[in-house]
């Protein structure tokens, strides 16, 4: 019951972003376009909402040089996944 909000919030930016990628990916296999800003971006907000659901004390400014590096992880690792889902959806825009 200490973080209750913040694991709510968490559940809502899963659902959320998760919702966003899932009408990304159905937009491509029935239209054949996509947002390039939803397949980059959207899986920062599940990968932001997965750790704030594991680890719900850490919502808010970062405080101190471990959690600024905690929190940059967080944002890069979301940005790694952006870049994987974006490849899988147009591995053309790549070059190849």
């Amino acid at each position: 019951m200490k973080h209750l909000k913040a694991r709510l919030f968490a559940l809502l930016l899963i659902v959320v972003f998760g919702g966003l990628v899932y009408f990304n990916w159905h937009q491509l296999y029935n239209e054949g376009k996509y947002s390039t800003k939803i397949a980059a971006f959207g899986p920062v907000g599940l990968v932001g909402g997965v750790f704030l659901l594991l680890v719900p004390s850490k919502i808010g400014k970062p405080q101190t040089t471990a959690d600024k590096l905690i929190a940059l992880g967080v944002i890069v690792l979301g940005l790694a996944a952006g870049l994987v889902n974006w490849y899988l959806m147009d591995p053309g825009f790549f070059g190849k």
